[in-house]
């Protein structure tokens, strides 16, 4: 190729690599891989810091060779002038839930409620339903090149998909690292007679063999009539999938009835059961830490569950320690101890905040910065609004959902401190939804946030299980106080 061309195409490229993303903690990094995230939100423009060098050597392009570099300059600021035409200025401060927006955010629907499950089963917990899920979903994928240890499963996971699950690729492949970045209620069944019926729509990477996967996929989990939900797992305990029945762990002569007890266990007899299984979509991807995701939905209005007010005035009457400026002070607490963590990539200082399958998905991208070399910086983060939109409570869990604007400097470097993506100097804003959550019976103003809500310690000896290395106490499930269950970015949150 004639050298003249190699920098007209050099200048070019450095215009497009300008306006590389950022990331940051729960979406901007983009979950999906692709230039829109399914399960993150996706960062927003930064690369002021390479306009001198663009600009520089589009001056020396013009002077060396005129005939190229005035056209190229030209198609400089026609690109420049489209993107800031198309894309919204994130790095605004002014915040306005309701206001106009460019391009109106793509209808989502709204995640179907499961209030009816818990009409017919009172200890019945939307947190702790989840909680099963993440887990059975991790534990099932892990299993896929193990048939024996598949064939354990036999009670939480039909036939029919456990046959599907082991069938997909990387067929026979280990599988690990495996993250839900996203699960929505897509539709619920719960008749007077008959089994109850949950249709989940997931999406998750993992990692199969050497090569990373993006999946999204529709679970439908089944529950005969009348069955009532276990208690929760003790502090620290994980869920086993031993026999539901007698607690022993499953083995079976025929993949149905349990050896220890002699009970067929199998089709959500005893607890939910996956029944089928359907795979909508699948890529290898590997993480994708500096791709051009521009932000969306930050402008778009407020998804309010109904019942927010009355709610919140319910649990207020009987804890005042739950009063908005209450929460608003924890929330903040924990989204500066979220930001410091992530951006020193060590994730121990806010372990005490976030739950068990949130610290997972985190250290799936510390991990993946970590494996590339590089460090996503949040400097200058702050909040400026708030808006509690829906809380569900329950024999277990109080959950709030919260819905905050905030803004600040979003970059990400090498080792080195070489700028790949994003703005050292302009700032970027973004709003997502958090929830929170604690311990139904848990009451009063959340404690400081530097202390074990339990014993008074410092918060500096918690280990990757949730629990203070001072008193032992487990802390990551809101046995004692609010914590961050999840991260949901603007343009996915459906209610």
């Amino acid at each position: 190729m004639n050298r003249r061309w190699i920098v007209a195409l050099a200048a070019v490229l450095a215009v497009l690599v300008a306006f590389d993303a950022a990331a940051r903690p729960g979406g901007g990094q983009g979950y999906s891989g692709s230039s829109r995230s399914s399960g993150g939100g996706g960062g927003g423009g930064g690369g002021g810091d390479g306009l001198g060098l663009i600009v520089e050597l589009l001056i020396r392009l013009i002077f060396a060779y005129p005939q190229i570099g005035v056209p190229v300059a030209l198609i400089v600021i026609a690109v420049w002038w489209w993107h800031s035409r198309h894309v919204s200025d994130v790095g605004s401060d002014r915040w306005s839930s309701d206001g106009g927006h460019s391009e109106p955010a793509p209808a989502r629907p709204r995640s179907v409620g499961l209030m009816k499950i818990r009409e017919r089963d009172p200890e019945f917990s939307a947190v702790l339903f989840e909680d099963f899920v993440y887990a059975l979903y991790a534990r099932v994928h892990a299993a896929r090149s193990a048939p024996r240890e598949m064939a354990k499963l036999a009670p939480y996971v039909a036939e029919g998909s456990r046959a599907a699950l082991m069938a997909r690729e990387p067929k026979g492949a280990a599988v690990s690292g495996v993250v839900i970045g996203a699960m929505r209620v897509v539709g619920v069944r719960a008749p007077d007679r008959g089994p109850t019926l949950v249709e989940l729509e997931i999406v998750a990477n993992y990692t199969g063999g050497s090569q990373g996967y993006y999946v999204r996929e529709l679970w439908t989990l089944t529950r005969a009539a009348g069955v009532v939900s276990k208690p929760p797992p003790g502090p620290g305990e994980a869920y086993t999938f031993h026999c539901p029945s007698c607690g022993a762990p499953f083995e079976s002569a025929d993949g149905h009835v349990c050896r220890f007890c002699g009970q067929e266990v199998g089709e959500g007899r005893f607890d939910w059961s996956v029944t089928h299984v359907r795979l909508v979509e699948q890529e290898t991807r590997p993480p994708a830490l500096t791709a051009d995701v521009v932000e969306r939905g930050t402008d778009a209005p407020t998804v309010f569950d109904p019942q927010i007010q009355s709610e919140h005035m319910a649990l207020i009457s009987e804890d005042p320690g739950a009063a908005p400026q209450h929460i608003e002070r924890r929330m903040r607490a924990i989204y500066a101890a979220l930001n410091a963590g992530w951006t020193s990539l060590e994730l121990r200082r806010v372990r005490p905040f976030v739950s068990d399958a949130l610290f997972n998905y985190l250290n799936y991208w510390i991990a993946a910065y970590r494996a590339q070399g590089l460090r996503n910086v949040l400097e200058q983060m702050e909040i400026s609004k708030l808006q509690f939109v829906k809380l569900v409570r329950d024999r277990h869990y109080d959950a709030i959902t919260i819905r905050f604007w905030a803004s600040g400097l979003d970059y990400t470097v090498r080792a080195d401190g070489t700028r790949v993506s994003g703005s050292k100097s302009k700032k970027r804003g973004y709003s997502e939804y958090w929830t929170l959550i604690r311990g139904s019976a848990v009451r009063g103003a959340p404690k400081a946030a530097g202390v074990c809500p339990s014993c008074g310690a410092p918060l500096d000896r918690v280990s990757n299980a949730g629990a203070c290395e001072y008193c032992g106490s487990h802390l990551t499930r809101g046995e004692f106080d609010w914590v961050l269950s999840k991260i949901e970015q603007d343009d996915d949150y459906a209610g």
